[in-house]
């Protein structure tokens, strides 16, 4: 065994993932304009962006913001939530980030085994009067199920916000995500099926709050450039604006060649001992932004053995999302409460090599990898 270690590769020739861009030519005539205006934001591709978005996911309202985690700041502090926020324990630490920032406290939920997305029984069982808000995460792609928590949130009278940076293109009950609580929040960043480069996309049929968020992603000024609120410098650069607004067009076409690739891995997967999938309805369809499975105590080996020998092979894997949220190294161990669900995860979940442009040959090599990584060879 020591020998054949020895012979892997250690550098990694198939990263987990790879940013789909349009080609170059199809962005010179655009970048053109915007270099000719001096206009560097809040300028016209940002509102074509805006335009497209709104079309595309079928919302009133578009608002393009420099990230995911400055749109959910800003949402939480245009809603006036200020006391106790519940956040599911498994997601990126972002999601907590930016309750914390927008000075609100944080109280994490378990989430669900299959689906990895909050749980709407373990966020029925929340009893603590100060919370004023829920943040539903997509998990990777996937919407959580929206009917029962927005329910859940209406009776509770609980402001309910969705962190959809993973989302982009996924579905529930037939429509397009973007619309569903008060506000949906995007990320465009590098690692997204649909990226900016870097930024972020609010949406929401709420043509109110969009006219506040517009005036806070810009330092808080109204119409008059007075100072109506406290805001951030949180505007989408127009050159990233151009870049997203043609990505975003090639939205269908990505989710297809993804779709195409999750297929293949679970039909060349699925028979080995120790791998789980998350797993969904027919009601819902993921953004198919990652592809994580679950490294189960019927393996062979822990997962964290698995992403080691799979990148000695060449192959790049993730623990992700690592740890639960409650336990992440910034917080300070200030969070305690109980998600076994959420730990569980943190312990087991692993993605793998999963992007638009990935090629017949190297899905072989990740499948045949994980074949003999996961037999002990």
């Amino acid at each position: 065994m020591g020998a054949q270690k020895s012979s892997r590769k250690s550098k990694i020739r198939i990263p987990l993932l790879k940013p789909w861009l349009v080609r170059p030519e199809d962005l010179v005539c655009d970048l053109r304009k915007v270099w000719e205006s001096r206009r560097l934001s809040l300028g016209p591709y940002t509102a074509k962006l805006e335009e497209r978005a709104k079309e595309l996911l079928g919302v009133k309202e578009a608002i393009a913001v420099s990230s995911c985690t400055s749109g959910l700041i800003l949402s939480l502090k245009a809603l006036g939530v200020r006391k106790k926020v519940v956040v599911p324990d498994y997601s990126f630490p972002a999601t907590a980030h930016a309750v914390l920032w927008a000075g609100a406290e944080v109280l994490f939920c378990d989430v669900e085994l299959d689906d990895f997305t909050l749980s709407p029984e373990a966020l029925a069982r929340v009893n603590d009067a100060e919370v004023e808000a829920v943040v539903a995460v997509n998990i990777f792609g996937l919407p959580p199920r929206v009917d029962a928590i927005e329910g859940l949130c209406r009776r509770r009278g609980w402001k309910l916000v969705f962190d959809s940076a993973q989302g982009m293109g996924g579905e529930y009950k037939g429509r397009r995500i973007g619309g569903n609580g008060i506000a949906e929040v995007f990320s465009m960043s590098p690692s997204k099926l649909v990226t900016a480069a870097e930024g972020g996309m609010v949406t929401t049929n709420g043509q109110g709050l969009a006219e506040e968020l517009r005036q806070l992603r810009n330092y808080g000024k109204g119409p008059e450039e007075e100072m109506v609120f406290v805001g951030l410098s949180a505007r989408l650069s127009e050159l990233c604006a151009v870049l997203a607004f043609r990505n975003l067009g090639h939205l269908k076409e990505l989710l297809q060649k993804r779709d195409k690739l999750q297929r293949r891995y679970r039909k060349e997967l699925k028979d080995i001992r120790g791998i789980a999938f998350q797993e969904w309805g027919p009601e819902r369809k993921s953004g198919l932004n990652y592809f994580v499975v679950r490294i189960t105590e019927d393996a062979a080996k822990t997962r964290d053995e698995v992403v080691r020998e799979m990148a000695e092979a060449g192959i790049e894997c993730k623990r992700y999302f690592y740890p639960a949220l409650h336990r992440v190294a910034a917080y300070g161990g200030r969070f305690g409460g109980s998600c076994p669900n959420a730990e569980r995860l943190g312990r087991e979940a692993m993605a793998i090599p999963f992007y638009s442009a990935m090629t017949e040959r190297e899905e072989d090599e990740v499948i045949e990898e994980l074949h003999k990584v996961m037999a002990g060879r």
